[in-house]
Formats: C-alpha cells, structure tokens, sequence
C-alpha cells in the first residue's frame, strides 16, 4: 500500500500495523460486553490507573477527530507507535468527551479492555 509515492505498509511494519488494529479491535469489543455486564478485573484495575495519570486528556469526538486529520499520513505510517507523534491536547473533563492518554493517543477506555495493550509509561501491562 502507497500514499504520495511512499510505502505505508510492508513486511514487519504490516504485521505490527495489523496487531494493533485487532488490540484496539479487542479493546473496543470487551469495552462494550464489560457495559453489557461481563467484568475483566484487569481492566478495572488498568483504569484505576490511568485515573490518576497526569497523562489523560478529555476530548470531545470533534477534537479528537482534528488531531487525527492534522496527522493523518502519520497516523497511517506510525499506527503501531503512535507515541512518537505529537502529544494530544490536554483537556480538562468536560460534558461529552471521551479519555484519552496524551502520549499513546488511544481512547483509555478501549485500550485498558485490549490484553494485549500496556502503557506508554509502564504503569500497567
């Protein structure tokens, strides 16, 4: 796969890019069982974590969404290590917005349901 004449997707990097579109698969599947009533202790536990991280920012879909379109080639071409990008903006909790970590850029609330996933900042695995 190609974009502006450059590879995005090959050998290595096409097995890491598609592990970690099956975790955030994973995470956002057991993010909706969990709300259905299925418990995943480690993901409760996870969570506790990143409550009191100072790397959680509250952003709204729109704002979020702006970032993605900011970055969007480098999102394409860094998906497995999206932390080497720039940081998320950081929001305080507001009405209707959704937690994300600043430096993994990954909505908390899916990330911490995906087993596979760990913190940027090791706080968990």
């Amino acid at each position: 796969m190609s974009c502006c004449g450059k590879k995005l997707i090959t050998g290595e990097s096409a097995i890491a890019k598609l592990e970690k579109i099956k975790n955030i698969a994973e995470g956002f599947t057991k993010l909706a069982a969990s709300r259905a009533g299925v418990n995943f202790e480690y993901a409760k536990e996870r969570l506790a974590i990143c409550q009191s991280c100072e790397n959680v920012t509250w952003l709204k879909d729109r704002e979020f969404a702006a970032w993605l379109n900011e970055n969007k080639i480098e999102v394409l071409k860094s998906l497995e290590s999206l932390d080497k990008l720039s940081d998320l903006p950081k929001k305080p909790h507001r009405a209707l917005t959704r937690r994300y970590c600043v430096k993994c850029k990954c909505n908390i609330m899916a990330k911490v349901h995906s087993k596979e996933e760990k913190c940027p900042e090791k706080w968990w695995e």
